[in-house]
């Protein structure tokens, strides 16, 4: 028996006011993240929203945070 894995990566991320973040997957799948708990996103500026890498698709970064963020921890796995 072969068990074959899927590599999920994040194609974009989009802000809904201030409270909340879409992650779209390369899955199709679509994420909606609180951001009570993660605080210095929901303190970043609309400006330094749109300044985010997303590294090797499971890791996402903003460049007014020193802090990586993985798929994993923003999904709540």
């Amino acid at each position: 028996m072969s068990i074959t894995t899927i590599k999920t990566e994040i194609k974009n991320i989009q802000f809904i006011g201030a409270g909340a973040m879409l992650l779209a997957l390369s899955n199709d799948r679509t994420f909606i993240v609180p951001l009570d708990k993660f605080k210095e996103i929901a303190a970043l500026s609309d400006e330094e929203r749109e300044n985010f890498e997303v590294i090797d698709g499971e890791n996402l970064s903003f460049l007014a945070i020193d802090e990586i963020y993985s798929l994993q921890e923003l999904i709540g796995i």
